[in-house]
């Protein structure tokens, strides 16, 4: 009864919040057509229609043993009216400039003005299948479900920017609330490139914790490992994008992460520190 009443709450809560988009959306529409690049002095930015490109990356997980995946994955992104619905690493890429907060998924701004901004989003996924790896072994899969986001943003200094998120499974699907804070340099190239580099940090409701690196009593064959929430882990990034023109966009980066605390020493990862990296073209109009 309190599970499903826990249910209906966080998918109301979320509701609420897209109910009351109307009330936003001279803001809104501010910021979808004066999102700038780049300079001093730059002019504002076109409003991008849609998205359209491909990233050659290298990646892997921290939880089990699976190898290092490398290949060809799509990116893309649509954009209508207040909303955005993006995927691949398309949020970053609509315009090449100082951006408010963009999330993956289905988002949109809720509130900005020039140093701060406020956005909410929706993502599918989370799934997670334990037969095929033996550090998974008897672990009950994860579920994928539906996790809503609220993500702030407030540009301190001309080049600084601190970012804070929370996200919490809408479903109740075990995927708990995550939580993290991000600090972010930027450095202009020229109007249409910079490079950036960020240093954040992830927490974890208990729910969040247990579901992705514990071990519940009773498994067979395995000890339980018990978590509390707490500090999940680190992640220091750098990218870069270039405009080629008015419509091509080319990006790169690599990302280090690293767990911490009791999630490093689950018995469910494999490595408790990881790199990636990415390199890809878009089309934009």
């Amino acid at each position: 009864m309190m599970s499903r009443m826990k249910t209906r709450i966080n998918g109301v809560a979320l509701a609420t919040v897209f109910l009351l988009l109307p009330g936003w959306a001279a803001a809104a529409e501010t910021e979808a057509a004066g999102a700038t690049v780049v300079g001093e002095d730059a002019a504002p930015a076109p409003v991008r229609h849609y998205l359209l490109g491909a990233a050659l990356s290298s990646s892997r997980t921290h939880v089990g043993q699976d190898g290092r995946s490398t290949g060809l994955q799509p990116v893309w992104g649509f954009w209508a009216g207040r909303y955005r619905l993006s995927g691949g690493g398309a949020a970053a890429l609509w315009n090449v400039g100082r951006e408010t907060v963009v999330d993956p998924g289905l988002s949109t701004t809720l509130l900005r003005d020039s140093d701060w901004s406020l956005g909410a989003s929706l993502g599918w996924g989370g799934e997670r299948k334990s037969d095929d790896d033996a550090r998974l072994l008897g672990v009950p899969d994860l579920r994928a479900t539906l996790r809503g986001k609220l993500s702030a943003g407030y540009a301190f200094a001309p080049r600084w920017t601190l970012g804070l998120g929370a996200s919490q499974d809408l479903l109740d699907r075990g995927g708990g609330g995550q939580y993290s804070a991000a600090l972010s340099y930027r450095q202009p190239l020229s109007p249409s490139a910079y490079w950036d580099a960020s240093l954040g940090l992830s927490w974890g409701s208990t729910t969040y914790m247990q579901g992705r690196y514990g071990i519940p009593a009773g498994v067979a064959g395995r000890d339980a490992y018990l978590l509390q929430g707490g500090l999940e882990g680190a992640q220091l990034g750098w990218r870069i994008l270039a405009g080629i023109d008015h419509n091509w966009v080319a990006f790169g980066g690599v990302s280090l992460s690293r767990l911490v605390g009791d999630a490093a020493r689950s018995p469910l990862v494999g490595e408790r520190q990881l790199w990636s990296a990415n390199v890809g073209i878009a089309y934009r109009n």
